[in-house]
């Protein structure tokens, strides 16, 4: 098992900006669906809150 680094920093309402060991992203919505932009990519994520089921979709950076 290794080292883990990740920091999030909350830019405005539904703005979060993440801080990674890959560098930095951003994620961009309410609570249950989120769009996000990073260094691997982007993706989005819609999840029924309380269930813990989700749905992600990624785009990898090519």
């Amino acid at each position: 098992m290794g080292w883990r680094f990740q920091r999030r920093k909350k830019l405005l309402p539904g703005v979060t900006l993440n801080l990674g060991r890959r560098g930095p992203g951003i994620s961009v919505g309410p609570r249950g669906a989120k769009l996000s932009a990073g260094p691997r990519g982007v993706g989005a994520t819609l999840s029924l809150l309380g269930t813990g089921l989700a749905y992600v979709w990624r785009r990898k950076r090519r």
